[in-house]
């Protein structure tokens, strides 16, 4: 969707919240690409929207920018749950339909990071969920990371050390994965650029098919267990979450 310098922008962030209130344009610059392809991509949405959404969030980017805490996690995750909770208030706010966000293989993310409540406050979900994650065992995390591609260098040595395979072979499996989902995102890409020309039924029902996430047989090589495994494990993982989520959200 557009590649986030994390380092780079936490740095400004942090120092946006310390009081220097001048690099919040240097902000906007180093995400604005990220938060205009994220209807285009994520919901298949057309590009007279995406202008819409990018103006509507950026409306609100100094409270998106004031309220991110630095707990070790990515600002990219952060910023994503910022933008589907946006995204989902911006459709209700214009009178557009929620159902324009059909069920995907992108609900599988939301799952973990707990980003479809609409009505409760979104930094507060993000932080329960945070704790869940850390929560898990850690090679329930790996798994949920490498389907998810959240790996850190830190997680490619843990999974070298799980597999007894060579740091070098575990980089260049993980690479071959990302170049996969990244020719993935170019034929989505272009069909979405194709539907938006001339739309057809045909074009839509193709464009479902592609599913941008880590295959259970990519996870299940890179891990070395098997891929009925990585399945069993991901379904636990989602049924202990929506007990989590029942017990922990009822009362946001």
């Amino acid at each position: 969707m557009g590649k986030i310098n994390e380092e780079k922008v936490i740095n400004l962030v942090k120092e946006y919240q310390e009081g220097n209130k001048s690099v919040l344009n240097t902000i906007i610059k180093e995400i604005s690409l990220y938060v205009y392809n994220f209807p285009l991509i994520m919901y298949n949405r057309p590009r007279d929207e995406a202008s819409e959404f990018f103006i509507y969030f950026m409306e609100r980017i100094e409270n998106v920018v004031r309220n991110f805490k630095d707990k070790g996690y990515r600002f990219t995750t952060y910023l994503t749950a910022s933008l589907i909770n946006h995204y989902k208030n911006f459709l209700l706010t214009n009178h557009k339909t929620i159902k324009v966000i059909y069920e995907s293989e992108l609900n599988e993310i939301n799952i973990f990071y707990i980003l479809n409540e609409e009505n409760t406050p979104q930094d507060e979900i993000l932080q329960k969920a945070i704790k869940f994650f850390n929560e898990l065992d850690e090679f329930s995390k790996l798994i949920v990371k490498t389907f998810i591609f959240e790996l850190t260098p830190e997680d490619l040595k843990l999974i070298s050390k799980y597999t007894n395979k060579p740091i070098e072979k575990v980089i260049k499996e993980y690479e071959e994965i990302l170049s996969k989902v990244s020719k993935k995102y170019q034929k989505r890409k272009k069909l979405i650029e194709s539907i938006n020309q001339k739309p057809s039924r045909s074009k839509l029902e193709k464009l479902k098919r592609i599913n941008t996430l880590c295959s259970y047989s990519d996870v299940a090589n890179l891990l070395g267990i098997t891929v009925s495994n990585v399945g069993v494990s991901l379904k636990r993982i989602r049924d202990k979450f929506k007990n989590y989520a029942y017990k922990n959200l009822s009362t946001l």
